[in-house]
């Protein structure tokens, strides 16, 4: 039974760190996307709007990542049981 469980959160892992990597790329794509000069100034709305979306973006893209690791690293603790036997049964 630990198979289809350890499949599940690999799983599960695997598309939140896609995920992470998405919304990431979607912020920093748009935050290096500079708008042309007659669009006006750095503080012009547009520019704070896009500033502004790839900032959340970037967040999202964080929480997603912060959701995988712990997803994939919940329960596993130096010195518990479950740490002990995954080091021994790779050591087998």
């Amino acid at each position: 039974m630990k198979t289809p469980n350890r499949l599940r959160t690999l799983s599960i892992s695997l598309s939140l760190i896609i995920l992470a990597l998405g919304f990431s790329a979607l912020g920093l794509v748009s935050y290096l996307n500079k708008p042309s000069s007659l669009t006006g100034g750095f503080f012009s709305v547009e520019n704070t709007y896009a500033f502004v979306g790839s900032g959340f973006s970037v967040l999202v893209g964080t929480i997603f990542l912060v959701a995988a690791i712990s997803i994939t690293f919940k329960g596993v603790k130096p010195g518990s049981e479950r740490f002990v036997s995954a080091i021994n049964a790779t050591l087998v």
